[in-house]
């Protein structure tokens, strides 16, 4: 059988790796989709494993530079230099305020940016993934896995609806017989 893991953030490295050497040693072919990070160290995987790095984590919604020098480096750095002499109190407290009115929505808005794109980009490798793969057995390692599966699963079971679809590997009695 065809297993697919799915783990996108990697919460659960020692289980999986357990898991998927369960799933080799049992004849399967395992195929890990999972979120490396910036290291990927933590992972004890079997060579034999397949591992599709989602890599979304070095994704980032970039600040255009006329907002980075008009809203933080301008005003800022004019607060700075003036807190440096007898109005040191009132421009502290200005630039406390313009943090909080004008540098904390934009990094709101730049974080909510970031992570919508982080979430397509592992939904657009978990689908090219799924295409190539076409998986007989579906295991959704951790709770992000099942928000993102979310997404496809439904799809998926449609399109091939014998794919079985689990929380961790657990091979049934009987099972030998699928391989």
């Amino acid at each position: 059988m065809n297993l697919l893991f799915l783990a996108p953030q990697a919460s659960r490295k020692r289980a999986v790796a357990v898991e998927t050497r369960r799933a080799l040693a049992d004849g399967h072919h395992v195929v890990l989709i999972a979120e490396a990070g910036i290291g990927r160290e933590g992972w004890d995987l079997d060579p034999r494993v397949d591992v599709e790095w989602l890599e979304a984590n070095t994704i980032d919604a970039a600040e255009s530079r006329s907002t980075a020098f008009f809203a933080r480096k301008v005003p800022l750095g004019l607060l700075r230099r003036l807190g440096r002499g007898p109005l040191r109190g009132p421009a502290e407290k200005a630039a406390r305020r313009w943090r909080r009115r004008v540098v904390q929505p934009l990094d709101v808005g730049r974080k909510r940016e970031t992570e919508a794109m982080r979430e397509r980009h592992r939904l657009d490798r978990v689908h090219a993934r799924l295409r190539a793969v076409r998986p007989d057995w579906l295991v959704l390692c951790e709770s992000a896995a099942v928000e993102l599966a979310a997404e496809f699963v439904p799809d998926l079971l449609d399109a091939h609806p014998q794919t079985r679809t689990t929380f961790s590997y657990e091979p049934r009695p009987g099972d030998d017989r699928d391989r």
